[in-house]
């Protein structure tokens, strides 16, 4: 129906009094730190008496430990196995002892990549603090800030949210504990190829660029073109307005460091009201928005409304529009809530495009009051001119804002009185005569506003409409009340303008009824038909802005109806006539049929109808570009809902190109900045943050700030909702300190403007709760937190899903500080809201992406794989593939693979990582080098040591940018990984200056002033110790402390062992005797470190020949080992037999004896009889045996070891042959060679049944053996056969093979065959000649040898010549 009753308005009324629930909102958070890695600690038995040290093995990377930094043991002694300098990669500092108890045990059995020889039952536990991962303890110490780990307690308001306001007490977490979160998601990773970085890329996926919307304009074919000939003039002068008032909203995104800086969010939405001339709006709660159904209740079917759309566009098509720009630009619409009920607010977040907010709503300044009709009907000119005024002047007040629109409407208002007046005089005079089949009460009188009295009666305004003199009366009230409607429209009172709009429609149609009994004026005719379509128009914004969609959908399908079916007439009526429709009108006819199409695609958005709306937008694009060009102001309103279509929709490549062509347009036809300048930069600001990269986003948003403090001033809510998005992007960059003052500020306005209780106020203390957690400080991040979350609870309820928001950073602090318990906790509960209100998204998967952070910490990696998989699975479906948050979660992923020593797929992952973070913040952002640094990490592992290197330095390259801080805090731990590359390449020089290095930040740090060199570094010492006694005496937490020094300790043995491999044994005790002493000064022992390292200045001591020395650190390593394990334990029993051996070398035969003794039962206890470690410590026993002279003693010993390796390793053994063979050497002590010849045939022969060649000392003894015994032809046999091996071995020219020449000739002389030994002779005299000096005594003597035998066999002759070049 074409008109509205009062009894029509009091259902309106109604039906906008329904009551309203709280719509689903997304929500926010950070993202998570980088894993904490673990490492552990491997020790190498050894089990023979001190002999010649091997050479130290190179660096490993390991995956477990009790401590961040351990130490490994070093060995018994200097055997084949042996291994005292040992090292590792450690991915983190040493966290204090109290932290290493208070952890879960974790437990998982080594592969045997991870295994050599099994090492001591050291305690394991859960994965310690990483500096890849973690903020440093050093970064604790020097900014003066202790990590508090919380009482135990949740926060008030924590407990209210979970409902643990009585108990109080945090649940513990098992590390395993399976289902404890609704899970479902693939554990593989789809396969990728390495690019860049070794970054994966997608095969055979093209990019499909989307087309800008200008491109679509220019490429409708016929079909959607305009014809430029058949339209004809009008006489209309209207404007439209455009909402460019109005602030933005923002879907957000997701932030974690990782560990690190450079996080990203996803906040709730929410807007502001724009202050004078344009105020930031308070948040205004709206009925639940359930999606309009394809077949709305409503008086016309969607088919309908869609066919009908498209039949208008199809007529408009055909049609020219060919004339010239008029005088009705866009003009701002400000819009306020309708009702200020603060317990209703939900929209929270300020940083959207606030596409639903820009309705176009039709304005007129109709010359009818400048019409003759006017006059007439008025009664005279000076009535006529005081209604006039009273319009003229409300128009003025319209187009300024806030308090002058309230007396726009007093202006309209009045003006209106006037014509009352004038119907009401009228009636009076035409009593008698008027028509009497209208009788009163027939119809009530349409709702006039109550500041406006009439003593009218509806048969008076039909009677009225029946007057040709008066009947343009009606259409002058209608034209008021349009003009009024608009102004509570742009006052965001929607309902009053419902009123004002319906009665305006109602007395149109009381006037349409008269007309049609009478001729009237064709133009006014014409100027009824545009005011009712103008009407409708704005009728349906008012109902859209109310949530009463299905009713807009038929109000904009009438407007569009009734301006095509006025622009055909006005067309026929110039045909008519022969002539051509005014330019003006026909263009303001197009910008009012855009305009609806522009309102049309706004309501179809609010109505989850993407696709619908943006064909309507670009319907109203392509009338615009076509009848008023592309630079016009119309086309710039229109992109810049588009692209706010587009960014909703996540389409930001085409968000940014319609922004960007709304943002030139504007600019082309403002001479200068203003608001809607500042808005355009804030929604590009809003589209580079969601997609990146993060400094193109400072820009723009600093931009905006720029323009709105100008305009603003420095103390509105405009300027605060820019604060606020540009501290969102200082976060993401990493800029702490930038985003904490830029919070301030903005938490300053938005208290003093909007109270301290506002949602928008909670959501800056959230905000600053990130920042403080980044920051380290994490007692000032949980009051922020329980302040938001305070807030929050009390205004919309603990179970809505903004508090969702803050309970994910509340878990994402308490993992930062290893309470995982009550982290779990929490992070459930804000899956659980997620999920009910969301379902799978963004911020879903950021929550699982953070479980899964709390399972690896905790030790569970198959938990925290199965989690990771999920949240990669589910941001990919919800965001695309190249999401920022799809990097996080990889490189969460790729740690997790790591652990469990996947390294192909945790390649797979960092190198995906990479690419898409590289993509988003640039190829130098600091994140950037914490992926690479455990990419270096991951192919030290695998042994790509340059590729390693090259890892660790382009990402100290990109550590050490000015614009990433330059944080020597964080750039120590990767310091320390390349001096392990480096050792590993043998670049020992540049090994030992990484090294270096990585020492003096890290002592610059505890100190608190630059060090420069180890000697500086000792000198400060005392005042160290004198520190740890002051903060002991005080009673205060020491624990960071204690790290930091354990790893000073750790990176001084890497030094040392650098010293050592450069054959520099000096300085190499001497780094480790400092090493040393920094173990004994940490307040927390670090037993099994102070052990490794005592025992390898032991080693040293002992390869110097100072025993004594040596004696002292065996024991102080025995003391260390004891008070961390106990005394019985292997690596105890070990160190004993160090302790053994000492005494041994300095001939304390019976108090070595008691220590093998002690070594062997605790072995024997700790094994098991047959061990090999038993068997080690036997042989060491009857080797003192032997020395004091217990030969049989020592034969029982031998026989014991025998008896052990033939039960584990079999008969044919090689360790039964060396045992044989040590038994063959005692008997021959014993002076009994045939038992001595049995047991070396013995071991020759187990050793011929292996491949390889037969020890040649055993070969010798033998042939000696036989030699003695008479045996020659076996000794021949035998000597023959060592001096192949010698020859194979070492060449021709070889000392040792003129030896054995030499025995080999002695076996031919006992048998008298010395004519045949003159041969060997010669050859052994041959090779000292070619080795030896000519006067050298060997020479001599083979010469003495072979004159011998020459003599023997009677060759004179050559005697003599022998002879003569002895004597000479």
């Amino acid at each position: 129906n074409n008109k509205m009753s009062p009894s029509s308005y009091q259902m309106i009324k109604k039906q906008v009094e329904r009551g309203t629930n709280i719509p689903k909102l997304p929500t926010s958070s950070k993202s998570s730190k980088s894993p904490k890695s673990a490492v552990t600690q491997t020790t190498i038995d050894n089990n023979s008496l001190i002999q010649k040290q091997q050479e130290p093995k190179s660096p490993t990377i390991v995956t477990k430990s009790v401590s961040a930094s351990p130490p490994n043991t070093p060995p018994e002694s200097p055997s084949r196995s042996s291994n005292v300098n040992q090292q590792r990669v450690s991915r983190s500092s040493s966290p204090s002892p109290n932290k290493v108890q208070s952890r879960r045990t974790r437990s998982r059995s080594p592969s045997p990549a991870r295994v050599g020889k099994l090492t001591t039952a050291a305690t394991t536990t859960t994965r310690a603090a990483s500096p890849m991962r973690a903020p440093s303890p050093l970064q604790s110490i020097k900014s003066k800030l202790t990590k508090s780990k919380g009482s135990g307690k949740y926060s008030a308001a924590v407990s209210k949210v979970l409902g643990d306001e009585d108990s109080n007490a945090a649940t513990s977490a098992s590390g395993k504990s399976k289902g404890s979160t609704p899970t479902s998601g693939s554990n593989s990773s789809p396969t990728k190829t390495i690019s860049s970085y070794g970054s994966p890329q997608r095969k055979g996926q093209l990019r499909t660029r989307s087309p800008s919307p200008l491109r679509f304009i220019r490429s409708i074919g016929s079909k959607d073109s305009l014809d430029n000939r058949s339209y004809q003039n009008m006489d209309v002068d209207d404007q439209e307005t455009t909402g460019k008032g109005a602030s933005s909203l923002s879907l957000g995104k997701t932030s974690f460091r990782s560990m690190s800086p450079g996080r990203l969010k996803k906040n709730i939405k929410s807007k502001l009201t724009s202050a004078s001339p344009k105020r930031e709006r308070p948040p205004q709660e709206r009925s639940p928005q359930s999606k309009i159904p394809l077949h709305p209740r409503g008086s016309v079917d969607i088919r309908s409304f869609d066919d009908g759309l498209d039949q208008i566009a199809l007529t408009l098509e055909r049609t020219t529009l060919s004339f010239d720009v008029g005088d009705d630009d866009p003009v701002v619409v400000e819009q306020k809530e309708e009702a200020n009920d603060e317990e209703s607010v939900v929209d929270m977040n300020v940083d959207e495009p606030d596409i639903e907010d820009g309705c176009l709503i039709n304005t007129t300044s109709s010359n009818i009051f400048q019409r003759r009709e006017f006059v007439r009907a008025m009664g005279g000119a000076n009535e006529a001119s005081s209604t006039k005024k009273y319009i003229q002047q409300g128009d003025v007040l319209c187009e300024q804002e806030g308090e002058q629109l309230n007396r726009a409407i007093q202006m309209y208002y009045a003006g209106l009185g006037t014509v009352l007046s004038r119907i009401w005089e009228w009636t009076k005079e035409q009593e008698e005569t008027r028509d009497a089949s209208v009788i009163d009460g027939e119809n009530d009188v349409p709702l006039l506003p109550s500041t406006v009295p009439s003593n009218l009666a509806y048969r008076d305004f039909v009677s009225a409409a029946n007057c040709a003199d008066v009947n343009v009366l009606l259409l002058v009230i209608s034209s008021i009340l349009f003009r009024s409607g608009n102004a509570h429209f742009r006052l965001n009172q929607f309902e009053t303008a419902c009123r004002d709009y319906s009665s305006a429609q109602s007395y149109q149609l009381i006037r349409t009824k008269a007309l049609s009994n009478h001729d009237m004026n064709e133009s006014l005719v014409m100027e009824d038909a545009k005011l009712n379509g103008r009407v409708k128009n704005n009728m349906a914004s008012a109902l859209s802005k109310r949530l009463r969609y299905e009713e807009a959908r038929a109000e904009y399908t009438r407007a569009l109806q009734i301006k095509q079916s006025t622009l055909e007439a006005l067309h026929k009526s110039a045909r008519q006539k022969g002539e051509s429709a005014k330019d003006t009108d026909d263009k303001n006819f197009v910008s009012d049929i855009a305009s609806t199409f522009h309102n049309i695609g706004l309501l179809r958005l609010n109505c989850d109808e993407a696709a619908k709306a943006e064909k309507a937008f670009k319907q109203a694009l392509s009338l615009r570009v076509k009848k008023f060009g592309l630079d016009d102001l119309r086309v710039s309103s229109t992109l810049n809902a588009l692209g706010g279509l587009y960014y909703k929709t996540r389409r930001y490549d085409d968000a940014f190109r319609s922004y960007k062509e709304s943002l030139r347009i504007w600019k082309l036809n403002v001479s200068k900045s203003d608001l809607q300048t500042a808005e355009h930069y804030y929604n590009i600001g809003l589209v580079f943050y969601a997609k990146g990269p993060y400094s193109k986003a400072r820009v723009s948003v600093a931009e905006c700030i720029k323009i709105r403090r100008q305009l603003c001033g420095n103390v509105s809510l405009p300027v605060a909702e820019a604060l606020y998005l540009f501290s969102k992007v200082s976060l993401s960059l990493g800029n702490f300190e930038d985003a904490c003052d830029k919070l301030q500020e903005a938490l300053a306005i938005r208290q003093k403007l909007l109270g301290k209780d506002h949602l928008l106020v909670s959501n800056v203390h959230l905000l600053m709760g990130k920042v403080h957690l980044e920051m380290d400080e994490f007692d000032k991040a949980m009051r922020s937190f329980s302040v938001a979350l305070a807030i929050r609870s009390d205004r919309v309820g603990k179970h809505h899903l903004s508090t969702a928001e803050v309970l994910h950073a509340i878990g994402s602090a308490y993992t930062e500080v290893d309470e995982y318990p009550k982290a779990l906790e929490t992070l459930q509960e804000a899956l659980r809201l997620q999920r009910q209100f969301l379902g799978p998204s963004l911020e879903a998967a950021e929550t699982l992406n953070t479980m899964s952070l709390v399972f690896f910490k905790s030790g569970d990696t198959e938990k925290a794989i199965e989690l990771g998989e999920e949240a990669l699975l589910m941001v990919k479906s919800s965001a695309g593939f190249d999401h920022i948050l799809v990097a996080h979660v990889l490189k969460h992923n790729g740690d997790y693979y790591q652990d469990i020593e996947a390294y192909d797929d945790a390649m797979e992952s960092y190198g995906e990582s990479l690419r898409i973070m590289s993509a988003w913040l640039g190829r130098e952002h600091v994140l950037l080098s914490k992926t690479l640094s455990e990419v270096g990490v991951v192919r030290f592992k695998t042994g790509e040591y340059t590729i390693a290197k090259q890892s660790f330095t382009e990402a100290l390259r990109i550590m050490r940018l000015p614009d990433n801080g330059n944080d020597s805090s964080s750039i120590y731990p990767t310091l320390s990984h390349l001096g392990h590359a480096l050792y590993k390449n043998k670049e020992l020089k540049l090994a030992f200056e990484s090294y270096l290095e990585s020492f003096n930040i890290q002592a610059s740090i505890v100190i608190g002033e630059e060090n420069q060199d180890l000697e500086g570094f000792r000198n400060k010492m005392s005042s160290i110790e004198d520190e740890i006694m002051t903060l002991d005496q005080r009673g205060e937490d020491t624990s960071e402390l204690s790290s930091a020094l354990g790893g000073i300790a750790n990176i001084l043995r890497y030094i040392g062992l650098v010293n050592q491999e450069q054959g520099e044994f000096e300085q190499a005790l001497y780094v480790n005797k400092l090493s040393l002493s920094v173990r004994l000064l940490q307040p927390f022992k670090e037993y099994s470190a102070i052990a490794l390292m005592a025992e390898t200045i032991a080693m040293f001591e002992f390869k110097l020949k100072n025993f004594e020395q040596a004696l002292h650190y065996f024991n102080q390593a025995l003391q260390a080992k004891k008070e961390s394990q106990g005394d019985v334990t292997i690596d105890v029993a070990r160190t004993v037999n160090n302790l053994a051996n000492i005494h041994f070398s300095l001939g304390n035969l019976d108090e070595a004896m008691e220590l093998y003794q002690e070594a062997l039962e605790i072995k024997k206890r700790c094994l098991g009889e047959d061990s090999d470690d038993v068997a080690n410590t036997l042989k060491n026993i009857a080797q003192v045996m032997v020395t004091a002279g217990k030969e049989e003693d020592a034969l029982q010993a031998y026989q014991s070891i025998v008896n052990i390796r033939q039960k584990r390793y079999g008969e044919n053994h090689m360790s039964v042959a060396e045992i044989l063979a040590t038994m063959g050497d005692v008997y021959i002590k014993l002076a009994e060679l045939e038992k001595a010849m049995t047991y070396f045939e013995q071991s020759i022969k187990i050793q011929k049944t292996q491949d390889g060649p037969c020890d040649e000392r055993i070969l010798e003894n033998l042939g000696s053996i036989y030699g003695k015994l008479g045996n020659w032809q076996k000794a021949e046999s035998i000597f023959e056969e060592i001096v192949q091996m010698k020859r194979s071995e070492h060449g021709d020219d070889c000392l040792a093979v003129a030896r054995t020449l030499d025995l080999l000739a002695v076996s031919y002389i006992e048998q008298e065959r010395s004519s045949e030994s003159i041969e060997h002779l010669k050859e052994a005299l041959r090779i000292r000649k070619a080795c030896l000096d000519a006067d050298d005594g060997e020479i001599l003597a083979s010469l003495n040898k072979l004159a011998f035998v020459y003599k023997s066999v009677d060759m004179i002759d050559e005697m003599e010549e022998v002879k003569a070049e002895f004597e000479a």
